[in-house]
C-alpha cells in the first residue's frame, strides 16, 4: 500500500531508525544529536529527550484518548477544553493544537524530539511539556533561549517555535533540518487521506472531509528553518 520511505513518513515503520541511549531516533541525526548535547553542557545545560519517535499506532492512542476524553485537551493557553458539547469537527480542532493527525505527527519521521533540561530538575519530577516550563521563571527556560539561539548551529530547529494559526507554540520541540525535510517532502495530504480512510482514528471521517483546509494549517504550517 505504502513503499518504505512513505511508511517512515505516515510512522508505519521503525527500519529507518535506530537506538540512541533508549530513544528510538533516525540514524542520520545522531551526530548532529550528541554534538549538540556536547554544546549545552558547556552551558550546565543537559539536553535530554523526553520523546522522539512515536509511531502511527501511539498517536492514535493519544489522539482517540482525546477525543473520547479520557485524556484532556488543552488550548493554547494551557487551559483545558471540554469537548462534550462540541461536534466532530470541532473536536478535532481542538486536538489539533497540541496533537497531531495520526499519520501526520513529525514524531513519525524519528527526526523530531522533545526535549528538557535535566539539570534544572529532579529525577522524579513530572514532566508536563507545558509552555509555563519553558516560559521565564520555568526551569526550563534557560534551555528554551539556548535553544533559539544555538539549535540551528547543530542542524536543527524550531517548528513551533511561534503560534502561526495552527499548532500551539512549543519550545520543547525541535527537528532535524534536513532529514525532517526529507520526510516533508514525501508526505503529502493524498498520503494522509489515503491513510486515514476506514482507519481506526476517532473522527476520521471528519478529519477526511476537512482535510483540504487542516493539512495547511496544521500539519505543513511550520515556523522555517532561519527565520
Amino acid at each position: 500500500m505504502f513503499n518504505l520511505d512513505e511508511q517512515a513518513a505516515l510512522g508505519l515503520t521503525q527500519a529507518h531508525l535506530c537506538d540512541y541511549h533508549g530513544r528510538l531516533v533516525e540514524q542520520s541525526i545522531v551526530r548532529d544529536l550528541k554534538q549538540m548535547q556536547v554544546a549545552a553542557s558547556k552551558c550546565n545545560i543537559i539536553l535530554s529527550l523526553a520523546s522522539s519517535f512515536r509511531d502511527f499506532e501511539r498517536q492514535r492512542l493519544i489522539w482517540n484518548n482525546k477525543f473520547n476524553q479520557i485524556r484532556p485537551v488543552f488550548d493554547i493557553n494551557d487551559m483545558p477544553v471540554d469537548l462534550t458539547h462540541l461536534n466532530e469537527q470541532d473536536k478535532c480542532q481542538a486536538i489539533m493544537v497540541f496533537s497531531a493527525i495520526p499519520g501526520a505527527s513529525r514524531h513519525h519521521f524519528g527526526t523530531d524530539l522533545d526535549v528538557f533540561d535535566a539539570n534544572k530538575v529532579d529525577d522524579d519530577y513530572q514532566l508536563a511539556l507545558s509552555q509555563q516550563e519553558y516560559a521565564s521563571g520555568g526551569p526550563f527556560f534557560e534551555l528554551a533561549k539556548w535553544l533559539e539561539q544555538h539549535a540551528e548551529t547543530y542542524g536543527f530547529f524550531l517548528p513551533y517555535r511561534q503560534f502561526n494559526g495552527g499548532v500551539a507554540k512549543e519550545p520543547w520541540h525541535i527537528s532535524h533540518i534536513s532529514r525532517a525535510q526529507y520526510y516533508s517532502n514525501i508526505h503529502s495530504k493524498e498520503l494522509l487521506e489515503k491513510l486515514l480512510i476506514n482507519s481506526n482514528v476517532a473522527g476520521w471521517p471528519s478529519l477526511v472531509d476537512q482535510l483540504d483546509t487542516i493539512y495547511p494549517q496544521y500539519v505543513s504550517n511550520i515556523s522555517a528553518a532561519g527565520n
